[in-house]
Protein backbone atom coordinates (compact mmCIF):
# COMPACT_ATOMS: atom_id res chain seq x y z
CA UNK A 1 0.00 0.00 0.00
CA UNK A 2 1.22 3.29 -0.55
CA UNK A 3 1.92 5.72 1.88
CA UNK A 4 -0.34 8.64 2.12
CA UNK A 5 2.85 10.65 3.67
CA UNK A 6 4.42 10.79 -0.06
CA UNK A 7 1.27 12.14 -1.71
CA UNK A 8 1.04 15.08 1.24
CA UNK A 9 4.43 15.44 1.02
CA UNK A 10 4.29 16.26 -2.89
CA UNK A 11 1.11 18.37 -2.42
CA UNK A 12 3.73 20.13 0.34
CA UNK A 13 6.10 20.87 -2.14
CA UNK A 14 3.71 21.39 -5.22
CA UNK A 15 1.77 24.03 -3.83
CA UNK A 16 2.43 27.73 -4.35
CA UNK A 17 0.63 30.77 -2.95
CA UNK A 18 0.46 32.65 -6.28
CA UNK A 19 -1.18 29.52 -7.52
CA UNK A 20 -4.11 29.49 -5.64
CA UNK A 21 -7.97 30.15 -6.61
CA UNK A 22 -9.17 33.46 -5.45
CA UNK A 23 -11.79 32.22 -2.60
CA UNK A 24 -8.61 30.30 -1.36
CA UNK A 25 -6.49 33.72 -1.12
CA UNK A 26 -9.09 35.44 0.74
CA UNK A 27 -10.08 32.88 3.05
CA UNK A 28 -6.04 32.66 4.11
CA UNK A 29 -6.07 36.39 5.20
CA UNK A 30 -8.90 36.19 6.96
CA UNK A 31 -7.88 32.98 9.00
CA UNK A 32 -4.72 34.70 9.24
CA UNK A 33 -6.28 37.76 10.88
CA UNK A 34 -8.75 35.79 13.29
CA UNK A 35 -5.74 33.81 14.52
CA UNK A 36 -3.30 36.55 14.94
CA UNK A 37 -5.91 38.63 17.24
CA UNK A 38 -6.71 35.49 19.09
CA UNK A 39 -2.88 35.25 19.24
CA UNK A 40 -2.62 39.04 20.76
CA UNK A 41 -6.26 38.93 22.97
CA UNK A 42 -4.60 35.56 24.83
CA UNK A 43 -1.59 37.63 26.87
CA UNK A 44 -4.49 39.31 28.67
CA UNK A 45 -4.54 35.58 30.44
CA UNK A 46 -1.87 36.44 33.07
CA UNK A 47 -0.74 32.35 32.71
CA UNK A 48 -0.12 33.55 29.21
CA UNK A 49 1.88 36.50 30.31
CA UNK A 50 4.12 34.57 32.99
CA UNK A 51 4.71 32.03 30.64
CA UNK A 52 5.92 34.35 27.69
CA UNK A 53 8.20 36.54 30.63
CA UNK A 54 9.72 32.99 31.02
CA UNK A 55 10.47 31.94 27.99
CA UNK A 56 11.60 34.79 26.95
CA UNK A 57 14.27 34.71 29.38
CA UNK A 58 15.23 30.73 29.36
CA UNK A 59 14.92 30.56 25.92
CA UNK A 60 15.90 33.67 24.34
CA UNK A 61 15.99 34.87 20.91
CA UNK A 62 14.27 37.20 17.91
CA UNK A 63 10.85 35.74 17.08
CA UNK A 64 7.80 37.62 18.69
CA UNK A 65 5.62 36.68 21.37
CA UNK A 66 2.61 38.71 19.93
CA UNK A 67 0.98 41.33 22.13
CA UNK A 68 3.54 41.36 24.61
CA UNK A 69 6.76 43.47 23.54
CA UNK A 70 9.35 39.93 24.27
CA UNK A 71 10.74 37.70 22.13
CA UNK A 72 12.12 34.05 21.99
CA UNK A 73 13.38 31.61 20.14
CA UNK A 74 11.11 30.80 17.26
CA UNK A 75 10.03 26.74 18.57
CA UNK A 76 9.33 28.45 21.47
CA UNK A 77 7.77 31.59 20.36
CA UNK A 78 5.60 29.49 18.65
CA UNK A 79 4.59 27.56 21.51
CA UNK A 80 3.52 30.85 23.89
CA UNK A 81 1.35 32.30 20.46
CA UNK A 82 -0.37 29.11 20.05
CA UNK A 83 -0.79 28.92 23.96
CA UNK A 84 -2.12 32.53 23.97
CA UNK A 85 -4.75 31.59 21.23
CA UNK A 86 -6.31 28.86 22.66
CA UNK A 87 -6.19 30.47 26.12
CA UNK A 88 -9.46 32.32 25.46
CA UNK A 89 -10.93 29.37 23.42
CA UNK A 90 -11.96 31.91 20.76
CA UNK A 91 -9.60 30.07 17.64
CA UNK A 92 -10.89 29.23 14.37
CA UNK A 93 -11.91 25.81 13.77
CA UNK A 94 -13.02 23.36 10.64
CA UNK A 95 -15.97 21.13 11.32
CA UNK A 96 -15.30 18.65 8.90
CA UNK A 97 -11.86 17.98 10.79
CA UNK A 98 -13.90 18.33 14.10
CA UNK A 99 -11.09 20.38 15.58
CA UNK A 100 -8.98 23.42 15.47
CA UNK A 101 -6.31 23.61 12.16
CA UNK A 102 -5.40 27.05 12.25
CA UNK A 103 -3.90 27.66 15.40
CA UNK A 104 -1.46 24.60 14.73
CA UNK A 105 -0.21 25.88 12.08
CA UNK A 106 0.15 30.10 11.94
CA UNK A 107 2.30 30.65 15.26
CA UNK A 108 5.04 28.13 13.94
CA UNK A 109 4.75 29.49 10.50
CA UNK A 110 5.08 33.16 11.47
CA UNK A 111 7.69 32.45 13.96
CA UNK A 112 10.45 30.41 11.54
CA UNK A 113 9.68 32.98 9.02
CA UNK A 114 10.25 35.91 11.19
CA UNK A 115 13.76 35.28 11.97
CA UNK A 116 14.57 34.19 8.57
CA UNK A 117 13.45 36.87 6.94
CA UNK A 118 11.38 35.31 4.56
CA UNK A 119 8.80 36.14 2.44
CA UNK A 120 5.20 36.60 2.48
CA UNK A 121 4.49 34.04 -0.20
CA UNK A 122 6.19 31.34 1.09
CA UNK A 123 4.57 32.30 4.65
CA UNK A 124 1.40 32.13 3.01
CA UNK A 125 2.33 28.99 0.94
CA UNK A 126 3.13 27.24 4.13
CA UNK A 127 0.11 28.29 5.85
CA UNK A 128 -2.60 26.47 3.57
CA UNK A 129 -0.45 23.55 3.26
CA UNK A 130 -0.29 22.72 7.07
CA UNK A 131 -4.08 23.63 7.20
CA UNK A 132 -4.84 21.00 4.32
CA UNK A 133 -2.49 18.85 5.62
CA UNK A 134 -3.93 18.87 9.52
CA UNK A 135 -7.63 19.13 8.26
CA UNK A 136 -6.94 15.60 6.14
CA UNK A 137 -5.21 13.82 8.67
CA UNK A 138 -8.58 15.13 11.45
CA UNK A 139 -11.02 13.97 9.37
CA UNK A 140 -9.14 10.47 9.03
CA UNK A 141 -9.36 10.44 12.73
CA UNK A 142 -13.21 11.26 12.90
CA UNK A 143 -14.66 10.70 15.04
CA UNK A 144 -11.87 10.34 18.01
CA UNK A 145 -12.48 8.67 20.63
CA UNK A 146 -14.30 10.52 23.23
CA UNK A 147 -11.66 10.68 25.78
CA UNK A 148 -9.36 12.67 23.54
CA UNK A 149 -9.20 16.53 23.22
CA UNK A 150 -8.82 17.48 19.35
CA UNK A 151 -5.72 19.59 20.12
CA UNK A 152 -2.35 19.00 20.45
CA UNK A 153 -3.65 15.52 18.63
CA UNK A 154 -3.40 15.90 14.59
CA UNK A 155 -2.29 19.34 14.58
CA UNK A 156 1.40 18.28 14.85
CA UNK A 157 1.16 16.80 11.40
CA UNK A 158 0.15 20.05 10.16
CA UNK A 159 2.58 21.97 12.14
CA UNK A 160 5.10 19.67 10.61
CA UNK A 161 3.98 19.87 6.71
CA UNK A 162 3.58 23.85 7.10
CA UNK A 163 7.35 24.50 8.50
CA UNK A 164 8.62 21.76 6.08
CA UNK A 165 7.06 23.98 3.31
CA UNK A 166 8.62 27.16 4.29
CA UNK A 167 11.70 25.69 4.59
CA UNK A 168 11.38 24.36 0.79
CA UNK A 169 12.24 20.66 2.38
CA UNK A 170 12.55 17.76 -0.24
CA UNK A 171 9.38 15.69 -1.12
CA UNK A 172 11.49 12.80 1.44
CA UNK A 173 12.40 14.74 3.93
CA UNK A 174 8.60 16.30 4.43
CA UNK A 175 7.44 12.67 4.39
CA UNK A 176 9.23 11.66 7.03
CA UNK A 177 8.66 15.23 9.02
CA UNK A 178 4.64 14.33 8.39
CA UNK A 179 5.38 10.63 9.40
CA UNK A 180 7.33 11.86 13.09
CA UNK A 181 4.83 14.60 13.69
CA UNK A 182 1.85 11.46 13.91
CA UNK A 183 4.46 10.24 16.59
CA UNK A 184 4.87 13.05 18.63
CA UNK A 185 0.77 13.41 18.72
CA UNK A 186 0.10 14.27 22.62
CA UNK A 187 -1.81 12.20 24.87
CA UNK A 188 -4.41 14.25 25.22
CA UNK A 189 -7.42 14.57 27.71
CA UNK A 190 -10.71 15.78 26.87
CA UNK A 191 -11.66 16.03 30.61
CA UNK A 192 -8.70 18.77 31.22
CA UNK A 193 -10.96 21.25 30.06
CA UNK A 194 -14.31 19.79 32.05
CA UNK A 195 -12.20 19.82 35.14
CA UNK A 196 -10.62 22.93 34.71
CA UNK A 197 -6.69 21.38 34.10
CA UNK A 198 -4.77 24.06 32.64
CA UNK A 199 -2.60 21.42 30.49
CA UNK A 200 -5.34 21.54 27.92
CA UNK A 201 -4.37 25.19 27.32
CA UNK A 202 -0.83 24.09 26.41
CA UNK A 203 -1.97 21.55 23.69
CA UNK A 204 -1.61 23.69 21.28
CA UNK A 205 1.24 25.42 21.40
CA UNK A 206 3.08 22.40 22.50
CA UNK A 207 1.71 20.71 19.06
CA UNK A 208 3.48 23.49 17.50
CA UNK A 209 6.71 23.42 19.33
CA UNK A 210 6.96 19.58 18.33
CA UNK A 211 6.17 19.99 14.82
CA UNK A 212 8.90 22.51 14.37
CA UNK A 213 11.34 19.93 16.25
CA UNK A 214 10.32 17.17 14.09
CA UNK A 215 10.68 18.90 10.71
CA UNK A 216 14.25 20.32 11.97
CA UNK A 217 14.68 16.61 12.66
CA UNK A 218 13.69 15.05 8.85
CA UNK A 219 15.81 17.75 7.58
CA UNK A 220 19.06 16.12 8.78
CA UNK A 221 17.90 12.63 7.87
CA UNK A 222 15.87 11.11 10.48
CA UNK A 223 13.08 9.12 9.19
CA UNK A 224 9.75 7.72 10.50
CA UNK A 225 7.76 4.60 10.49
CA UNK A 226 6.28 3.62 7.07
CA UNK A 227 2.28 4.39 7.54
CA UNK A 228 3.68 6.56 10.14
CA UNK A 229 0.27 8.51 10.40
CA UNK A 230 -1.89 5.23 10.31
CA UNK A 231 -0.21 3.33 12.75
CA UNK A 232 0.14 6.06 15.65
CA UNK A 233 -3.10 8.25 15.24
CA UNK A 234 -5.71 5.05 14.19
CA UNK A 235 -5.62 4.71 18.16
CA UNK A 236 -7.03 8.06 19.05
CA UNK A 237 -10.21 7.23 16.37
CA UNK A 238 -13.15 5.29 16.67
CA UNK A 239 -12.88 4.46 12.94
CA UNK A 240 -9.99 5.85 10.91
CA UNK A 241 -10.59 6.20 7.57
CA UNK A 242 -6.57 6.15 5.42
CA UNK A 243 -9.06 7.34 2.12
CA UNK A 244 -9.26 10.81 4.23
CA UNK A 245 -5.42 11.26 4.31
CA UNK A 246 -5.28 12.39 0.27
CA UNK A 247 -8.80 13.06 -0.38
CA UNK A 248 -9.00 15.90 -3.30
CA UNK A 249 -5.70 16.87 -2.16
CA UNK A 250 -5.35 20.36 -4.29
CA UNK A 251 -8.75 20.36 -5.55
CA UNK A 252 -11.21 20.61 -1.78
CA UNK A 253 -9.45 23.37 -0.19
CA UNK A 254 -10.63 22.75 3.68
CA UNK A 255 -9.82 26.47 4.61
CA UNK A 256 -12.76 27.68 2.60
CA UNK A 257 -14.73 25.46 4.63
CA UNK A 258 -14.03 26.38 8.06
CA UNK A 259 -15.94 28.55 10.57
CA UNK A 260 -15.31 31.66 13.20
CA UNK A 261 -16.03 31.04 16.58
CA UNK A 262 -18.35 34.06 17.98
CA UNK A 263 -18.12 33.21 21.74
CA UNK A 264 -15.35 32.47 24.06
CA UNK A 265 -16.16 29.34 25.30
CA UNK A 266 -16.07 25.51 24.52
CA UNK A 267 -17.58 24.93 20.82
CA UNK A 268 -20.16 22.51 21.96
CA UNK A 269 -21.91 25.32 24.19
CA UNK A 270 -22.10 27.44 21.07
CA UNK A 271 -25.82 26.06 19.99
CA UNK A 272 -26.60 26.83 23.84
CA UNK A 273 -25.98 30.26 23.64
CA UNK A 274 -26.84 31.23 20.06
CA UNK A 275 -30.11 30.43 21.27
CA UNK A 276 -29.98 32.23 24.39
CA UNK A 277 -28.71 35.16 22.05
CA UNK A 278 -31.84 34.56 19.58
CA UNK A 279 -33.65 34.83 23.25
CA UNK A 280 -32.40 38.11 24.22
CA UNK A 281 -32.95 39.94 20.83
CA UNK A 282 -36.98 39.85 21.49
CA UNK A 283 -36.89 39.59 25.47
CA UNK A 284 -35.38 41.40 28.03
CA UNK A 285 -34.22 38.98 30.98
CA UNK A 286 -33.58 39.98 34.70
CA UNK A 287 -31.27 37.36 35.27
CA UNK A 288 -31.94 37.85 39.09
CA UNK A 289 -35.61 37.27 38.70
CA UNK A 290 -35.00 33.34 37.27
CA UNK A 291 -36.32 30.63 38.76
CA UNK A 292 -34.93 27.70 36.25
CA UNK A 293 -33.44 27.47 33.53
CA UNK A 294 -33.35 23.89 31.30
CA UNK A 295 -31.57 23.42 28.66
CA UNK A 296 -31.75 20.87 26.36
CA UNK A 297 -28.71 19.98 23.84
CA UNK A 298 -27.11 16.89 22.54
CA UNK A 299 -24.75 14.10 24.31
CA UNK A 300 -21.34 16.00 24.20
CA UNK A 301 -22.56 19.06 25.23
CA UNK A 302 -24.41 17.67 28.43
CA UNK A 303 -20.87 16.29 29.64
CA UNK A 304 -20.14 19.99 30.55
CA UNK A 305 -21.95 19.84 33.66
CA UNK A 306 -19.79 21.79 36.27
CA UNK A 307 -21.56 24.31 37.95
CA UNK A 308 -19.12 26.16 40.46
CA UNK A 309 -16.53 26.48 38.22
CA UNK A 310 -12.77 26.85 40.02
CA UNK A 311 -11.14 28.84 37.06
CA UNK A 312 -11.59 30.87 33.64
CA UNK A 313 -10.92 27.27 31.39
CA UNK A 314 -13.06 25.12 33.42
CA UNK A 315 -16.22 27.98 32.71
CA UNK A 316 -16.02 27.93 29.14
CA UNK A 317 -16.23 23.86 29.60
CA UNK A 318 -19.05 24.29 32.30
CA UNK A 319 -22.98 24.44 29.91
CA UNK A 320 -24.88 25.82 32.96
CA UNK A 321 -22.06 28.52 33.99
CA UNK A 322 -22.01 29.78 30.09
CA UNK A 323 -25.88 30.13 30.50
CA UNK A 324 -25.64 32.07 33.86
CA UNK A 325 -22.60 34.22 32.68
CA UNK A 326 -24.14 35.06 29.18
CA UNK A 327 -27.70 35.98 30.81
CA UNK A 328 -25.59 38.68 33.22
CA UNK A 329 -23.37 40.33 30.73
CA UNK A 330 -25.26 39.93 27.45
CA UNK A 331 -22.64 38.34 25.80
CA UNK A 332 -20.33 35.40 25.75
CA UNK A 333 -16.36 37.76 25.11
CA UNK A 334 -13.41 37.82 27.15
CA UNK A 335 -14.84 39.04 30.48
CA UNK A 336 -17.86 37.07 30.53
CA UNK A 337 -15.14 34.61 31.62
CA UNK A 338 -12.54 36.25 33.74
CA UNK A 339 -11.62 35.61 37.07
CA UNK A 340 -14.06 38.63 38.56
CA UNK A 341 -17.18 36.45 36.63
CA UNK A 342 -16.38 33.30 38.60
CA UNK A 343 -18.81 34.85 41.40
CA UNK A 344 -21.45 33.70 43.91
CA UNK A 345 -24.46 35.32 42.05
CA UNK A 346 -23.24 33.92 38.92
CA UNK A 347 -22.88 30.22 40.55
CA UNK A 348 -26.17 30.56 42.41
CA UNK A 349 -27.53 31.43 38.83
CA UNK A 350 -25.75 28.53 37.26
CA UNK A 351 -26.96 25.95 40.16
CA UNK A 352 -30.89 26.89 39.14
CA UNK A 353 -30.06 25.31 35.15
CA UNK A 354 -31.10 21.53 34.26
CA UNK A 355 -29.67 19.91 31.05
CA UNK A 356 -30.80 17.02 29.03
CA UNK A 357 -29.84 15.72 26.62
CA UNK A 358 -31.57 15.36 23.09
CA UNK A 359 -30.89 12.73 20.59
CA UNK A 360 -32.92 14.68 18.01
CA UNK A 361 -30.79 17.75 18.64
CA UNK A 362 -27.59 15.85 17.50
CA UNK A 363 -26.18 16.72 14.43
CA UNK A 364 -23.42 14.23 12.81
CA UNK A 365 -20.89 16.74 14.74
CA UNK A 366 -21.12 19.20 17.89
CA UNK A 367 -20.70 22.05 15.17
CA UNK A 368 -23.99 20.60 13.23
CA UNK A 369 -26.00 20.51 16.58
CA UNK A 370 -29.12 22.43 17.96
CA UNK A 371 -30.13 23.76 20.99
CA UNK A 372 -33.18 24.60 23.36
CA UNK A 373 -33.73 26.56 26.15
CA UNK A 374 -36.56 27.51 28.21
CA UNK A 375 -36.29 30.16 31.44
CA UNK A 376 -38.62 30.19 33.93
CA UNK A 377 -39.09 33.33 35.81
CA UNK A 378 -40.03 33.97 39.46
CA UNK A 379 -43.64 34.65 38.31
CA UNK A 380 -44.31 31.55 36.58
CA UNK A 381 -43.61 33.21 32.87
CA UNK A 382 -41.71 31.24 30.86
CA UNK A 383 -39.31 31.88 27.89
CA UNK A 384 -38.07 29.66 25.17
CA UNK A 385 -36.11 29.38 22.37
CA UNK A 386 -34.28 27.47 20.22
CA UNK A 387 -31.59 26.74 17.06
CA UNK A 388 -30.95 24.01 14.70
CA UNK A 389 -27.34 24.87 14.65
CA UNK A 390 -24.91 26.91 15.77
CA UNK A 391 -24.82 30.43 13.88
CA UNK A 392 -22.76 30.14 10.57
CA UNK A 393 -20.12 32.71 10.55
CA UNK A 394 -18.10 32.06 7.01
CA UNK A 395 -19.07 28.17 7.30
CA UNK A 396 -19.49 27.01 4.16
CA UNK A 397 -17.70 27.18 0.25
CA UNK A 398 -17.51 30.27 -1.23
CA UNK A 399 -17.82 34.22 -0.82
CA UNK A 400 -16.76 35.61 2.49
CA UNK A 401 -19.56 38.19 2.73
CA UNK A 402 -19.59 41.83 3.91
CA UNK A 403 -21.38 40.21 7.13
CA UNK A 404 -18.96 37.71 8.11
CA UNK A 405 -16.23 40.04 7.58
CA UNK A 406 -17.82 42.37 10.38
CA UNK A 407 -18.60 39.98 12.64
CA UNK A 408 -15.04 38.50 12.77
CA UNK A 409 -13.66 41.73 12.69
CA UNK A 410 -15.84 42.90 15.56
CA UNK A 411 -14.45 40.01 17.84
CA UNK A 412 -11.18 40.87 16.66
CA UNK A 413 -11.15 44.16 17.70
CA UNK A 414 -12.59 43.37 21.52
CA UNK A 415 -9.46 40.80 21.48
CA UNK A 416 -6.56 43.12 20.20
CA UNK A 417 -7.78 46.63 21.09
CA UNK A 418 -7.23 46.53 24.21
CA UNK A 419 -3.64 45.60 24.08
CA UNK A 420 -2.48 47.42 21.08
CA UNK A 421 -4.82 50.33 21.30
CA UNK A 422 -7.49 51.22 18.06
CA UNK A 423 -4.63 52.48 15.88
CA UNK A 424 -2.28 49.74 15.91
CA UNK A 425 -5.40 47.22 15.94
CA UNK A 426 -6.47 48.70 12.34
CA UNK A 427 -2.97 48.30 11.08
CA UNK A 428 -2.79 44.97 12.06
CA UNK A 429 -5.77 43.97 11.06
CA UNK A 430 -5.17 45.17 7.40
CA UNK A 431 -1.68 43.53 7.21
CA UNK A 432 -3.12 40.18 8.13
CA UNK A 433 -6.72 40.70 6.21
CA UNK A 434 -4.31 41.60 3.20
CA UNK A 435 -1.27 39.97 3.62
CA UNK A 436 0.25 40.33 0.16
CA UNK A 437 0.90 44.02 1.07
CA UNK A 438 3.35 43.17 4.10
CA UNK A 439 6.21 40.99 5.02
CA UNK A 440 6.46 38.77 7.82
CA UNK A 441 8.35 40.69 10.16
CA UNK A 442 6.26 44.03 9.29
CA UNK A 443 3.21 41.56 10.62
CA UNK A 444 4.61 40.28 14.03
CA UNK A 445 6.29 43.80 14.69
CA UNK A 446 2.41 45.09 13.96
CA UNK A 447 1.34 42.44 16.92
CA UNK A 448 3.52 44.36 19.51
CA UNK A 449 2.73 47.12 21.57
CA UNK A 450 4.51 50.46 21.30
Amino acid sequence: MNDPAEELAAFAQNTEYRSLPPEVKDRLGLVLADTVGGMVGGTTSSTVASLARGESESNPGNASLLGTGLSAAPSHAAMINATGATALDIDEGNKNANGHPAVHVVPAVLAVSEVSDGSIESVLSAIVVGYEVATRVGRACFPLDETYHMHGLWGTVGTAAAVARYRDMNINQTAHAIRMAANHALHTRFESGVEGATVRNTYAGTSNLLGMMVADQAAVGYTGLENGIERHLSRVSIDFETAELTDRLGDLWEITRGYFKRHAACRSTHPTLDALERLSETTDIDPTTIDSIRLEAHETATRLQPTRPTNTLQAKFSLPFVAATYLYHGHAHIDAFSEASLREELFELAERVSVVSADELAGPSPAHSGARVAITMESGETHESAVEAPTKVVETDGEVTDSANTTIRRKYDWLVAPTLGPERTQKLWTAAREPEITTPTELCQLATPQ
